[in-house]
């Protein structure tokens, strides 16, 4: 299909003597070659298939072009591959790629592309809790929440010893005027509040919450039911909660306690905490001051507050004077005093959970979570978990292929722009669909071992 600027011509200035004109007329080219790698890792973890059974299909079946599962491993491949906005796929539904790996090269009517356009993609994503006239396709959120930790399980061989559970809540800035907006004292700004919930680099859960609860205290719903399927499926497994201090709240502390799961919490200092450490303080203030340089110790001690826990609980403290500047740092924990040296628990243990921001920032920055602009909570969810299910595949992806190579520790956004975008030109036979890329493609060396690492576990299937 061509449209006005594919006909059209631009000139540059010349160079090498000759005349430089730009058209979009290549014919059948795709900017996205590599999303082929990305199309076996979708099948080999049935993960657009599974996440396409959440949704009930109320549509009448003769009239139906796009099925769920289409719609939903585009919107996804869409978001895994750069382009969060809807409207571009008004454009992409022709792309010959994308359609390869959504699985239709051509539209089942004459009058139909091979993919979906931006209105029933739309109407995926905004369809309600029952079915009305526009929006026939209804999401079950309880299954898609609870897909996540499916797939997480799924890719372990055998159940692990020790799982950390990391918690963490974001910003995500609102514009309009969507349901359940409200302004965020500490953010500044008017926002959502999504929670994540990351065990390493795989992402289990990903709530989108208002910003005028506490995320502590809500926190509570999502973690229990992480727990209870976790332990459906490995009963003997250990498990540690990890978050800062906005998690520190007796009902999610106690609930972990009665319910045998470690907790590892960062808790807020005050003049109670502080007069507690005043001794360890003194002696870490002169140490800096003789030394010139900062200086640091460590404590560990029961604790209890005034009002709001209901039991004694362990703290270990960070005591640290830097420039004549106090830097005291608490954390609350399950884990008993022979377990791990304070200082050990304090930078090896918790100070690891600051990896999890990076992952959030690959959610928003890199595949779009953020972009939470439709007027009801539930579509804004339903935009969350399509974010999701992309970054699902790009660490499948680099977890199943890219070991040991350039991109084994890169972000989303590098392996898309390393790996996936890739300029094209696609033939398509009564035989046989052939990809010509680039010979001069600089990351040849990765994709081949992608391909032999995917084409090895399709075998073994």
């Amino acid at each position: 299909m061509q449209t006005e600027c594919s006909v059209s011509a631009y000139e540059f200035p010349a160079s090498c003597g000759r005349r430089v004109v730009t058209r979009f007329d290549g014919g059948r080219m795709s900017s996205d070659g590599g999303a082929i790698l990305l199309k076996q890792v979708d099948d080999r973890l049935g993960f657009s298939r599974r996440f396409a059974a959440c949704f009930r299909d109320e549509r009448h079946p003769a009239y139906v072009e796009y099925r769920v599962e289409d719609l939903v491993r585009q919107r996804i491949m869409g978001l895994a591959l750069g382009y969060e906005d809807l409207n571009d796929h008004d454009t992409l539904r022709h792309d010959p790629v994308l359609g390869l790996v959504s699985g239709r090269l051509s539209g089942g009517r004459a009058n139909c592309a091979a993919l979906a356009g931006k209105s029933t993609l739309n109407r995926l994503e905004c369809s309600g809790q029952q079915a009305d006239r526009y929006c026939r396709i209804i999401a079950d959120h309880d299954a898609l929440a609870a897909l996540f930790v499916s797939v997480f399980m799924d890719q372990h061989e055998r159940a692990p010893t020790r799982i950390i559970l990391d918690v963490d809540a974001t910003d995500d800035r609102i514009h309009g005027h969507q349901e359940g907006r409200a302004f965020h004292g500490y953010y500044g700004h008017t926002c959502y509040l999504p929670l994540y919930i990351f065990c390493g680099d795989h992402l289990l859960s990903a709530t989108l919450r208002t910003a005028d609860r506490d995320p502590g205290t809500e926190a509570l719903a999502d973690i229990s039911r992480i727990v209870k399927q976790i332990r459906n499926r490995w009963p003997r497994v250990r498990l540690l909660v990890r978050g800062d201090s906005g998690f520190a709240r007796d009902t999610l502390m106690s609930w972990c306690e009665e319910n045998h799961v470690d907790f590892l919490f960062g808790l807020a200092g005050n003049s109670r905490l502080y007069d507690r450490i005043a001794s360890l303080s003194a002696e870490v203030r002169d140490e800096a001051t003789s030394t010139g340089k900062a200086a640091h110790g460590f404590a560990s001690f029961d604790w209890i507050t005034k009002d709001s826990w209901t039991r004694r609980r362990r703290v270990v403290a960070k005591a640290e004077w830097r420039h004549g500047n106090r830097y005291h740092r608490f954390i609350v924990t399950t884990l008993p005093q022979g377990t791990s040296e304070p200082r050990h628990l304090y930078e090896q243990v918790y100070c690891a959970r600051g990896d999890m921001e990076n992952r959030i920032k690959e959610c928003q920055l890199d595949l779009f979570s953020d972009r939470t602009s439709s007027h009801t909570i539930r579509a804004n969810q339903l935009r969350l978990w399509f974010s999701a299910a992309a970054y699902v595949l790009l660490t499948a992806l680099q977890h199943m292929a890219l070991g040991q190579t350039s991109l084994e520790t890169a972000t989303c956004g590098t392996i898309r722009s390393r790996l996936l975008k890739i300029a094209t030109v696609v033939k398509v036979s009564v035989r046989r669909i052939v990809l010509s890329m680039p010979d001069m493609f600089p990351c040849q060396h990765e994709f081949a071992l992608a391909h032999a690492r995917l084409r090895r576990l399709y075998l073994a299937s």
